[in-house]
Parts: C-alpha cells; sequence; structure tokens
C-alpha cells in the first residue's frame, strides 16, 4: 500500500512553519484597485470580469485589472504575485470550469 495522503487544512491553522497571517480587511472597498486572478480555465475570465463590474458598481471600487497564471495547474508565478502586489489593493482569485 502507498504512503497516506496529507489533507491541507485551508483554515490555516496546520503545521506549516511559514506565517499564515491574514491580512487585514479594508474598511470601505470605495477607490481601491481590485485584481482579479484567474486561472486561465473556461470561464474563470468571464466570471471574474462580471464579480469586477459588481465590485465597481455595488462598493466603488475604482478599477479592476485582470491577470492570468501560465497555466492552471501550477502556482501563480512570483514575478506575476509581485506585479499584482505593486498594482492592486486586493485581489479575486477564480477558478473556472
Amino acid at each position: 500500500m502507498a504512503g497516506r495522503e496529507k489533507l491541507l487544512d485551508p483554515t490555516g491553522f496546520d503545521q506549516r512553519a511559514m506565517d499564515t497571517t491574514l491580512a487585514p480587511r479594508p474598511a470601505s472597498l470605495r477607490g481601491l484597485t481590485a485584481g482579479l486572478l484567474e486561472n486561465t480555465k473556461p470561464n474563470a475570465a468571464l466570471f471574474l470580469s462580471v464579480v469586477g463590474r459588481e465590485l465597481q458598481r455595488e462598493h466603488g471600487v475604482a478599477a479592476a485589472v485582470m491577470f492570468s497564471k501560465s497555466y492552471f495547474g501550477t502556482p501563480t508565478e512570483e514575478s506575476l504575485i509581485q506585479r499584482i502586489l505593486h498594482n492592486c489593493d486586493f485581489v479575486v482569485a477564480g477558478i473556472g470550469d
């Protein structure tokens, strides 16, 4: 029998050594720039474009900027993470299919 599978804890309370402290939430989204990170699967960009429009219409977000991973099955590239960090106040990640 193969080794046991490790389950990932989505709450952030597992045994990881890295800092997983959540960023503080902004009091308001008004005037902020939203990053929209899509994973290149079908319908992800379409879904996030609607999310971006709703953020602008309902919450006063100044801009919604779309970013795309190079491949859905790999982690987001560090260079893309840095572009998002330098250009956006918060990010929404979306998946498709």
